[in-house]
């Protein structure tokens, strides 16, 4: 009868141990699905969106977006990274085309009206890089009274600074530079004054 009666006590440990078991196994479970539900691939997805839908009003969409949505982390959904990584993006593309044409004036054994006109635009494109910069130093310090009067100065030399792009892109109508070269500057800064532009417009609808 003592035999039945430690048979019994050990089948009931076991189903105790068991019937543990299957509930901590169901809690780990519960547990991983519910980080993968917490995953952050749902907010980046909602941010590009936000971007997306902001770029739609631009006057360079296309190029708004592709260049914009690889930051939808750091943008997130707030209208002032918006235009601060518009910013940072026009600013470092003008970096780049003065890189590029002041290479190509190395390079490039040009003399007279030609060598002049690339100058000239070497230069606007040295005062659109100034006033990027300008502007986001500003951006990055908008507090206190005078945030509106920091406003209305981004807004003048984000402004000044696509002019400046679009008198180095007349340069080269005015006078007879070598198709191939015209073109490839022209590229280089079609691409700041449509960054910039898209820059202006988030600044216009975003600050306040």
């Amino acid at each position: 009868m003592a035999f039945f009666q430690i048979l019994t006590i050990v089948t009931l440990f076991i189903l105790v141990t068991s019937s543990s078991a299957c509930e901590n196994s169901t809690i780990s479970t519960n547990f991983s699905q519910t980080k993968i539900n917490s995953s952050p691939s749902t907010s980046t997805q909602s941010f590009k969106n936000y971007i997306k839908t902001s770029c739609n009003s631009t006057t360079y969409p296309s190029i708004c977006y592709s260049s914009l949505s690889p930051y939808a982390a750091k943008i997130e959904a707030d209208p002032t990274k918006l235009c601060s990584v518009s910013l940072s993006l026009a600013y470092k593309a003008a970096k780049s085309a003065s890189s590029s044409i002041s290479k190509i004036l190395k390079k490039n054994n040009m003399t007279g009206i030609a060598e002049q006109v690339v100058q000239d635009c070497f230069g606007n494109v040295k005062d659109s890089i100034g006033e990027l910069k300008d502007s986001l130093d500003s951006l990055g310090h908008m507090d206190g009274a005078d945030r509106e009067f920091q406003i209305s100065n981004i807004k003048t030399w984000v402004s000044a600074s696509i002019t400046n792009d679009q008198t180095c892109s007349d340069g080269f109508d005015e006078m007879n530079v070598d198709s191939t070269l015209t073109e490839k500057i022209r590229k280089l800064v079609l691409d700041v004054a449509r960054k910039t532009s898209n820059a202006l417009y988030f600044i216009n609808n975003n600050l306040y």
